[in-house]
C-alpha cells in the first residue's frame, strides 16, 4: 500500500530537477470515480505509492516510486551523478538507501480484476500478499464511508469475464502438475507448497481463492492483457481446459501454510555508548525522515507523519533534527516495537500465513516497511538510557 511514505528526497529532487526531463502528465480519470470517492482515495493517499485512475498522477516530488527511480537514474548517469554528488553531500547515502518502492503493483489492473467485497475487507486490515516485495499496504485509517466509496469504484471497474465451469477436484492434480510445467512457480508462490526459486514481486496465489473470482481467475490465467492492458503478467499460452486446471489447483488444494516465525525476545538497551550521529545516519536519517520531515528543510512539506496522511490526523512529529527526535523521545520505544509485533501481519516469509492480531489505534513504525532491525532499536533504546547525547 508503501510502505507510500518515502519522500526525504524531496528537497534533493526539487534542486536538481534539470537533470532529467519533466515526465508527462497522464492524467487518466475512471468512470465509475465520484467526487466521494476521489476525495476517499486522497484520504488514503493512494497516489503516493500507486497510479490511481480516479485521481490526477501525483508529482515526482510526492510520489515515492517515481522519486526513487530517478535517484537510481541519476546514478547510474556518471553526468548526473557527479553534479548531484556536487550538489548534495549526502548523495552516496541517498544511493545507498534506495532499494524500497522501485516496483508497485498496477492499481489498473487491480480495479479490473479484484473483487470489490474483498478489497473492502483488505483495506480495513491490511496483510502480505507478495512475501518476495519487501514494502506492504500500509494500515489507512479510513472510515466505513470511505472504504466503501473506494469499493465502488473496484466494482464499476470489474472486468466481465465469460462464466466458466465451477472449480472441481476433479481437475485439481492435472493443474499442480501444469503449475510447475508452464513456470508459474518461477514467479509465484502457492503457500508453502509452491515457492519461486528467487524471491519475486508477484502476489503468493495462495490468497487469489480470496481475491478474485473463478471465473476472474481462469479469464487471467488465459489472457491477463484482455483484462487490463497494465497488466504486469504474461499469457503463457494455456488452453482453455489448462487455464482451468491451474484454477482449481489454487482454489481447491492444501497450500500448506506454516506459522508466522515467532517473536524473539524484545531487544533491549544496547550495552555501548550511542551517539545522534550514528543513529541519525541508521535510523532517523535513513527511515523516519521519509514520513516525518522538518519543514524547513523541505520546503514546506512535513511528510505524512508529521503533516497527517493515509487517514490519520497531523502528528506534528518531526525525526529530521536532534531536537525534533528528543522531544518525543519517550514514544519511541512503543511504536518501534509495536510495528515489529505487527509485522507478523504485515511482512510474511514465503509460505507463512499472516497471522490476526489485535491492532494498536495508531500504526507502528515505520509504516508499509518492515520492522527496524533488533539491534537498531537496541540502539535508540541505549541512546535514550544514556540522555540522548548529541555528539
Amino acid at each position: 500500500m508503501p510502505r507510500c511514505l518515502l519522500l526525504a528526497l524531496a528537497a534533493v529532487v526539487a534542486a536538481v530537477l534539470a537533470l532529467v526531463p519533466p515526465s508527462a502528465a497522464q492524467t487518466a480519470t475512471h468512470p465509475g470515480a465520484t467526487d466521494s470517492s476521489a476525495a476517499a482515495w486522497a484520504a488514503g493517499d493512494c497516489v503516493r505509492c500507486h497510479e490511481v485512475p480516479a485521481l490526477e498522477p501525483a508529482s515526482r516530488l510526492d510520489n515515492c516510486t517515481t522519486c526513487h527511480l530517478w535517484i537510481r537514474s541519476v546514478a547510474a548517469d556518471p553526468t548526473k551523478r557527479a553534479k548531484a554528488a556536487q550538489v548534495f553531500p549526502l548523495w552516496e547515502r541517498y544511493e545507498r538507501n534506495v532499494a524500497s518502492y522501485l516496483q508497485m503493483p498496477s492499481m489498473a489492473a487491480a480495479m479490473a480484476r479484484l473483487e470489490p467485497s474483498w478489497v473492502a475487507t483488505y483495506l480495513a486490515d491490511p496483510h502480505d500478499l507478495r512475501p518476495g516485495l519487501p514494502e506492504t499496504m500500509p494500515r489507512f485509517a479510513l472510515s466505513s464511508q470511505q472504504i466503501a466509496a473506494i469499493q465502488s469504484d473496484f466494482a464499476a471497474a470489474t472486468v466481465s469475464v465469460p462464466a466458466r465451469a465451477a472449480p472441481s477436484q476433479d481437475r485439481v492434480a492435472s493443474g499442480e502438475a501444469l503449475f510447475a510445467a508452464k513456470g508459474c512457480n518461477a514467479c509465484h508462490a502457492f503457500g508453502a507448497a509452491e515457492t519461486p526459486p528467487v524471491p519475486h514481486v508477484a502476489p503468493d496465489l495462495a490468497h487469489a481463492r480470496d481475491r478474485l473470482s473463478p471465473d476472474m481467475a481462469v479469464a487471467w490465467i488465459l489472457d491477463p492483457k484482455a483484462i487490463s492492458p497494465d497488466a504486469s503478467m504474461v499469457s503463457l499460452g494455456l488452453t482453455e481446459d489448462e487455464a482451468l486446471a491451474v484454477r482449481d489447483y489454487l482454489w481447491l488444494a492444501e497450500p500448506g501454510w506454516t506459522d508466522a516465525t515467532p517473536l524473539g525476545p524484545a531487544p533491549v538497551a544496547a550495552a555501548r555508548p550511542v551517539a545522534w550521529p550514528e543513529l541519525e545516519e541508521k535510523v532517523f536519517g535513513k527511515i523516519c525522515v521519509h514520513c516525518h520531515m522538518d519543514p524547513a528543510q523541505n520546503q514546506g512539506r512535513a511528510g505524512p507523519g508529521n503533516d497527517g496522511g493515509f487517514g490519520f490526523a497531523a502528528t506534528g512529529i518531526e525525526l529530521q533534527t536532534y531536537e525534533g527526535v528528543v522531544a518525543v523521545a519517550d514514544k519511541l520505544p512503543r511504536v518501534l516495537l509495536e510495528r515489529r509485533e505487527e509485522a507478523h501481519r504485515d511482512v510474511v516469509s514465503y509460505g507463512e500465513r499472516p497471522v490476526a492480531l489485535e491492532r494498536p489505534e495508531r500504526p507502528g513504525m515505520p509504516l508499509g516497511l518492515p520492522p527496524i532491525p533488533d539491534d537498531d532499536i537496541a540502539l535508540v533504546l541505549a541512546w535514550i538510557d544514556q540522555g540522548m547525547p548529541a555528539e
